[in-house]
């Protein structure tokens, strides 16, 4: 035993423990190092972590601090940066520690601390990360209670969040910021917004906002968040409860790639990953990059220039890689080689994608629904004929029938493939008047569908959704956290569904009807969720590495990291999105390397006029006559 460093004249001291038998940690693997430590000073609402950060391979290991004590397991043996700090999304905090330490494999490193300056802390809500010295202040300093704010919060946060008005600083950011607007500006706006955009119809419904509301709004938005306004956060008033004893057990892991702004100077940001057979987990990282990550050793592999994408799935029958975004691509790993899918001369969009027991591959379209067809190796696709649907995630459940997320209209949709029918199923409650964006998409093992709203109108109405297919029954289970977006569902191998939010992960317990939350490692919102064979919950920072400069990032929560028994992360046999587990044919075509073109026709032509038609439905589309009227009001 001997101890390597006292600092700062606090309390930090590090022994490390070599040449002797391990204490009997349970998930702890052989070749792999641990951490534990004791933590005085500490108060209730006080919640620390402890980040061991692997300095040759920016790996950290992320744990917390429950009654004095923390222990981490499996660590790459390496020297480590190991930080006591904070937990996000608190009310009470103190000043962080950083010591040095090697961490050797199959031994044991032990790091104390003492906390200092424990104190209450003013804090901002949200999973944006903003400059330090912005002014923070009560919901209601900065929306002004009055028609205005009403209008605000039935119709625009629905998919904004409560930043992106008060917060008008340069750069604007994704969710969070925008320009600085004139009143001319802010009515310019909302005329855009309040048009047809992204697809065959409007993004809100028209009905909601009449022309003296509109008025309304953006005298409003004029009067608050003019062009010399200042930029402003909103305070967080409250923290979700949390089950210490949860915490007391999980253990993030995170690996972070360093953005190249020379490289994209757009900074992309990371969406989702997926798991071939070999162990490995592939990242999409948008607008950047295919990123291909070993978990058992912490080395990956960067397949530059293929345009990123939003997401991603492996065809395990073949090491094959597909992923979207802007363009629908197929990536090679053994060759390097890219196809390029296009219709009628253009390239394919697609935001998610999955695979089906049959082999074929399904995509969203944003307005269509689309089917890479293995067996004639072509794209062919659907009109939706859904009301302001703009298809965006998109799942196959346990009967291969296709769901998808209609975004803007707080409901989804289910596709046939059989007999090629369309079902709409509306999930959020008057949801023309509340919360009515919704991204991604579960399934549990039962086969209920899970979506969760991003938009929140008011402080803490996120929910996350059921239903049942069979009945048409939704239930709304509210998560109890104040400004949430919740981005993605997804069931595990225990019947709990998983929810993606700003700086949480949070488990639903359906026997309990009750959520555990995971605050994770950084301020972030937070994206994707795939659940891995071992239990590992991945999921991806969108914006804290854009926004504090470190890069993207693929980040695995264990929830119980003493029942690891690998760190391979492997397709999930019982997921539905391994359908391919099922599939016994042939794998995919090769990839040649260059362009795919498709018939550039619907399968049912003319399909979303014909039922628009039917319905009275206005697509929302002005002249510019009408536009001019509208603005010429103000």
């Amino acid at each position: 035993m001997r101890i390597l460093r006292i600092i700062k004249g606090a309390l930090v001291t590090v022994v490390v423990l070599t040449g002797l038998v391990l204490p009997a940690f349970a998930g702890q693997l052989e070749g792999y190092g641990q951490l534990s430590g004791k933590v005085s000073g500490s108060t209730p609402g006080v919640l620390p972590t402890v980040v061991a950060r692997n300095i040759a391979n920016e790996v950290s290991f992320v744990v917390f601090v429950v009654n004095g004590e923390y222990s981490a397991v499996n660590l790459f043996p390496g020297d480590y940066d190991v930080t006591i700090r904070p937990a996000v999304d608190q009310l009470e905090g103190f000043t962080p520690e950083t010591v040095r330490v090697k961490i050797e494999a199959d031994a044991h490193a032990e790091v104390d601390f003492a906390l200092r300056d424990v104190r209450v802390m003013q804090n901002y809500a949200g999973g944006m990360p903003y400059p330090e010295g912005t002014t923070v202040l009560p919901y209601d300093e900065i929306y002004p209670q009055g028609p205005g704010r009403d209008v605000i919060e039935r119709v625009c946060f629905g998919c904004h969040t409560q930043h992106l008005f008060p917060y008008n600083a340069r750069p604007s950011m994704y969710s969070g910021g925008r320009p600085p607007h004139d009143k001319a500006g802010w009515a310019a706006t909302v005329v855009r917004m309040t048009g047809r955009m992204w697809g065959k119809s409007t993004v809100v419904n028209p009905d909601l906002l009449t022309a003296e509301d509109r008025k309304v709004l953006v005298d409003y938005l004029a009067d608050n968040f003019g062009v010399d306004s200042e930029p402003r956060l909103v305070e967080l008033s409250s923290e979700p409860e949390l089950d210490l004893d949860a915490l007391s057990k999980a253990m993030f892991v995170e690996f972070r790639f360093p953005n190249k702004p020379d490289y994209d100077p757009r900074w992309p940001w990371p969406h989702q990953v997926d798991f071939d057979l070999d162990g490995n987990a592939w990242l999409a990282h948008t607008r950047c990059c295919i990123i291909r990550i070993d978990p058992r050793t912490g080395e990956s592999e960067t397949f530059y220039g293929h345009g990123g994408g939003h997401g991603i799935a492996v065809d395990q029958t073949d090491g094959t890689v597909w992923y979207s975004g802007d363009v629908v691509t197929h990536l090679d790993p053994e060759t390097g080689l890219v196809d390029h899918w296009k219709v009628d001369g253009k390239r394919i969009g697609s935001n998610t994608q999955i695979f089906d027991s049959k082999g074929d591959l399904w995509l969203s379209l944003m307005s269509d629904l689309g089917k890479w067809d293995r067996e004639t190796n072509s794209i062919k696709y659907w009109e939706v004929p859904v009301l302001r649907s703009r298809s965006y995630g998109i799942v196959v459940d346990y009967n291969d029938v296709v769901w998808f997320a209609d975004y803007h209209n707080g409901g989804i949709t289910s596709f046939n493939s059989e007999t090629e029918e369309f079902r709409h199923y509306s999930l959020v409650p008057d949801s023309d008047i509340s919360a009515n964006s919704i991204r991604r998409l579960g399934v549990d093992l039962s086969g209920n569908i899970w979506a969760p709203t991003w938009g929140s109108w008011g402080t803490k109405n996120a929910a996350l959704y059921q239903l049942d297919p069979e009945t048409g029954e939704v239930w709304e289970h509210k998560l109890g956290i104040e400004y949430s977006t919740p981005y993605a569902a997804e069931g595990d191998a225990n019947g709990n569904v998983w929810v993606a939010t700003d700086n949480y992960l949070s488990m639903f317990n359906q026997a309990a009807s009750k959520f555990t939350h995971y605050p994770i490692p950084v301020r972030s919102d937070t994206v994707k969720t795939t659940i891995a064979a071992n239990g590992g919950i991945w999921f991806q920072y969108r914006n804290a590495g854009k926004y504090d400069g470190y890069g993207g990032t693929a980040v695995v929560l264990y929830p119980d990291m003493n029942n690891l028994e690998t760190m391979a992360s492997y397709p999930a046999e019982w997921s539905n999105n391994y359908a391919l587990g099922k599939y016994k044919g042939a794998p995919s075509p090769k990839v040649i390397g260059g362009d795919r073109v498709s018939p550039d026709q619907p399968q049912n032509p003319g399909a979303y006029d014909e039922w628009a038609e039917a319905n009275d439905i206005d697509s929302g589309e002005k002249t510019v006559e009408e536009t001019q009227e509208m603005l010429d009001v103000y």
